[in-house]
């Protein structure tokens, strides 16, 4: 009787605990960029409708990619409704502002599994999910940049050759493509699968069972998907972009379009990869206010990267609000939490 009664109170702890822990990163965050507007003497005054539209924007962009992680849920041994997967998803990115990147795991895998996913499992489509993101993102980007004709520079101090200027937007083309296939090498499905395999072996009760069924046909959906999203994170920088224009769209904004999605999916990824930071706090930054400097103007590419941070961060703590309260699991069948699916044949059923 003793583990009954410890049980749910521990359970509250750790959920509150987790819970205090999250709101704290979010509002150090939310501080530390006001004041990195307030330290550049920023008036801020920006059309509130862009805004709104900026954050609707981001939402639409990660429920892209949401969908692709409960398509991988579907794929493996205890799959969930499409609704809680991204209830799971959308909640789970306030995770990413916690130092070392665990908490988006912890956070999802934690609001998937009433609903009936297997913890190790939605542990696992979570760094799939990730990682396809991160590919289709530089090759996003790749694709961004190589389509723009401008004479953008970077000048690097070359040891031996000194001071050699060289196309910003072409090194940004490949340092983009390196990431993108770099990552995709990583989820292609033989080698994905060795690696899951490979890191699961010391976690007890985690084996091949809790394993989705990766196929290229689902990485291509990823890629697809996920690159619907890239499109849609940067159109929520434009949209920001146009809360500080007098006159909002024009045909200039337009045409630096593919700049700045690019701008922002390679940020993103090169601030994944540098998981020192909290949601890549400052990698993204530097990154997005650089790429975006040539179109914008260096003053303009710093309050916009600053602005879209906090409106992202806004969005994510709105959706927060509003998914965790209106959606409760119903009933769960005691096969779905030792990771099995009722639905499915008893020969073809994994081992709990």
């Amino acid at each position: 009787m003793t583990g009954p009664r410890w049980k749910r109170p521990t359970i509250a702890i750790v959920k509150a605990a987790v819970a205090a822990l999250v709101l704290w990163a979010v509002g150090r965050h939310v501080y530390r960029t006001w004041n990195d507007l307030a330290a550049r003497g920023v008036d801020l005054h920006f059309d509130p409708s862009w805004l709104a539209i900026s954050g609707a924007l981001y939402l639409a962009g990660l429920s892209a990619c949401g969908f692709f992680y409960g398509w991988i849920l579907r794929a493996g041994p205890t799959p969930i409704g499409m609704i809680p997967a991204l209830r799971a998803y959308l909640v789970s990115h306030l995770g990413k502002y916690v130092p070392g990147k665990a908490m988006v795991v912890v956070i999802r895998a934690g609001l998937s599994m009433p609903f009936g996913a297997r913890g190790a499992t939605a542990a696992i489509a979570t760094f799939y999910e990730t990682l396809v993101m991160m590919a289709s993102g530089g090759l996003v980007a790749a694709a961004g940049f190589g389509a723009v004709t401008g004479s953008g520079q970077v000048t690097l101090d070359i040891p031996g050759w000194g001071p050699v200027d060289l196309p910003m937007y072409r090194l940004a083309s490949l340092a983009g493509l390196a990431l993108g296939l770099a990552f995709l090498a990583v989820v292609a499905p033989p080698i994905f699968g060795r690696l899951a395999r490979f890191i699961s072996l010391p976690i007890p009760g985690v084996g091949p069972d809790a394993m989705p069924g990766l196929s290229s046909g689902l990485l291509g959906t990823g890629v697809l998907a996920t690159s619907i999203g890239w499109a849609l994170l940067g159109a929520s920088q434009l949209a920001v972009i146009c809360a500080m224009e007098r006159h909002g769209v024009s045909s200039a904004l337009m045409v630096a379009a593919p700049v700045v999605i690019a701008s922002v999916a390679l940020a993103t990824v090169a601030g994944f990869v540098v998981a020192v930071m909290p949601g890549g706090l400052g990698v993204r930054e530097g990154v997005l206010m650089s790429a975006l400097a040539p179109t914008l103007g260096a003053d303009r590419a710093v309050v916009a990267a600053l602005v879209l941070r906090l409106v992202w961060v806004a969005a994510e703590v709105l959706a927060a609000a509003v998914l965790v309260p209106i959606l409760r699991p119903g009933r769960v069948t005691p096969d779905a939490h030792t990771g099995t699916n009722p639905s499915l044949p008893a020969e073809v059923r994994p081992n709990p």
